[in-house]
């Protein structure tokens, strides 16, 4: 059975504690009674409905704390009063955030489209609210589609899809990611056997996004089917993600700060419940590529049917679907950074044109430390032989630089949410999630909020590194091995900066004082490495303090504290008569 780890920032998460801080997850939906001996009637089936327009399924945070469970209807409606999105995973509101941008993206598409994206994002903005009544015109318009057990167009389902051997599987390890099975995350959830219908719509849009490869039950009617089994055509598209999405003081303002749509947007992109209902075989209509964003939002990379048995549903089919191909969506995904790949440059034979993959999180670091990658680049690296750039950030921060005169005063989220995928990506692994606050001045590419992070960065990596050179030489001086004592060095030595990067770095903002910001910065770092250094010392042994010669290099416990802070004092460079930091 996998492990679930749920990771933010530099502290790890019990899961089978409760979610604490402003995390806020709510449990699992989930009831547990004994199954119904009299099987629902196919008559009772086909009058089964859930309009996820109507009927509640989204968990959600209020601005005063409590947590409810509202209708995509209710959630535009009440965005001003809604802190966040707060469901069973992080994965799963990040998916379910998405299928909301989907809606907004098409009722601002016009104005998109006519519009000075950035007048159009003011006046939205100023606005106080969403414009309600466009919304629930394009709700009522596809009010069907969003029906989770419409006999034609179930929601993100395949109507009447079944097995090639006519059977069905129980819910746990299946949809439902952290239910006992071979690729569970954790066990707070047990014995799974039923799901109300707004639980069983949250999992599948998070199935829709983030499934796991491996084979898949084979399908009737689908003719990739052999020998009763579906083959793999990879992990659901948002798994590739390094996700990002930005979060304001509300969902008005978290959907709006998202809302980045593509200056090209293809007249062909559109969510999945505007096009023609899926089949078991795979869509020729639309081809093999994502037209943009909003396709990319509700792609069904598995064909999936949930199964209904009175009020609860209790089985589930789910087989493959469609196919992303993964290193062409550099102009259709705005949620992630990302990366020149020449490996699939040859894989797909691109003939010279650069492919990119999305950039993904590095777990086992804080969200800051790798704040410079995410940003945009005034002249970003350049790969020398086909002349392309190495990396792009990720659209929603760009788009956020260039709004960034607009929203002068205010302070933001950037939050990434992403999975590590086990062996051959057939399971769950860890489920990770980290935040900062920040002003929208730091995504203008040529400012200077920008180049002062950058700066600050890198003088933060070098000073660490002079941490960890000191743990190295000690161990040796003391007859150990240098490079465990430097990793764990350099892992205490972020780890004890961490509290205090989050808390400087909304100091950062386009009208600083660049000099007294950045000045703070090296006090701080100074005297909290200094600190760590003086413990390294402290735990030395006393054969330190002898003079060695390694390598033809003298070593002893003085010489290197005093090297050490002689580069601390170069990569920091404090200056005492500056305005100390309250």
């Amino acid at each position: 059975m996998a492990k679930f780890d749920l990771v933010e920032g530099s502290s790890s998460y019990d899961p089978r504690q409760p979610w604490r801080d402003y995390m806020c997850w709510a449990r699992l939906s989930v009831r547990h009674r004994p199954r119904s001996a009299r099987r629902t009637t196919r008559e009772e089936l086909m009058g089964t409905t859930f309009n996820l327009i109507d009927d509640p399924w989204i968990v959600i945070r209020t601005v005063d704390g409590d947590s409810e469970v509202v209708s995509i209807r209710d959630a535009f409606a009440r965005s001003a009063d809604i802190r966040r999105i707060a469901g069973d995973l992080p994965t799963q509101d990040f998916a379910v955030l998405r299928i909301l941008l989907a809606i907004l993206y098409q009722v601002f598409r016009e104005r998109a489209a006519e519009g000075d994206r950035i007048e159009v994002f003011e006046g939205l903005w100023e606005s106080g609210d969403l414009p309600i009544d466009e919304i629930d015109r394009y709700l009522e318009h596809w009010h069907g589609r969003f029906d989770l057990f419409d006999e034609t167009h179930p929601f993100m389902q395949v109507a009447g899809l079944a097995s090639t051997t006519g059977e069905a599987k129980p819910l746990g390890g299946i949809l439902i990611p952290d239910s006992p099975g071979d690729n569970s995350l954790f066990t707070m959830s047990r014995n799974v056997r039923e799901l109300d219908y707004g639980t069983a719509a949250r999992w599948l849009v998070h199935c829709q996004a983030y499934d796991y490869d491996g084979i898949k039950t084979g399908i009737s009617g689908d003719p990739r089917t052999k020998g009763g089994r579906g083959y793999p055509i990879g992990i659901g598209w948002t798994g590739w993600l390094g996700g990002l999405y930005l979060e304001g003081s509300n969902l008005r303002e978290t959907l709006l700060l998202n809302w980045s749509p593509p200056d090209d947007h293809d007249a062909a992109d559109r969510p999945l419940w505007e096009r023609q209902p899926l089949t078991p075989a795979p869509r020729p209509s639309i081809g093999t590529a994502p037209c943009g964003p909003l396709d990319l939002f509700t792609w069904p990379v598995r064909h999936i049917r949930l199964i209904p048995d009175g009020d609860a549903v209790r089985q589930v089919l789910v087989g493959i679907g469609e196919a992303v191909p993964k290193a062409w969506q550099l102009r259709n995904e705005p949620m992630t950074a990302w990366r020149l790949s020449p490996t699939q440059m040859v894989k797909e034979k691109s003939e010279g044109t650069p492919l990119y993959m999305p950039r993904s999180h590095d777990h086992s670091r804080s969200m800051w430390r790798g704040l410079a990658a995410l940003l945009p680049d005034p002249k970003p690296a350049v790969d020398s032989r086909i002349g392309h750039p190495l990396s792009y950030p990720a659209q929603i921060l760009d788009t956020l630089g260039h709004r960034s005169e607009v929203l002068p005063d205010r302070m933001f989220a950037v939050v990434s949410v992403g999975v590590e995928y086990g062996a051959n990506m057939s399971s769950f692994g860890e489920i990770f999630t980290d935040r900062v606050v920040l002003h929208p001045g730091i995504a203008v590419a040529e400012g200077n909020a920008r180049a002062a992070i950058v700066e600050v960065l890198d003088r933060t990596d070098r000073a660490v590194a002079a941490l960890a050179s000191l743990a190295g030489d000690l161990a040796i001086a003391g007859g150990g091995d240098r490079a465990p004592a430097m990793t764990r060095a350099r892992e205490r030595g972020y780890a004890v900066l961490d509290q205090y990067f989050r808390q400087w770095l909304p100091m950062v903002r386009t009208d600083c004082d660049f000099d007294d910001v950045l000045n703070t910065w090296y006090r701080i770092g100074l005297e909290v490495l200094a600190q760590e250094a003086d413990a390294l010392l402290d735990q030395a042994s006393p054969r330190t303090r002898a003079v060695k010669i390694v390598d033809g290099k003298t070593i002893s416990a003085g010489q290197s504290v005093n090297w050490f802070h002689y580069n601390v004092r170069q990569h920091l460079p404090y200056r005492k008569d500056a305005e100390e930091w309250q």
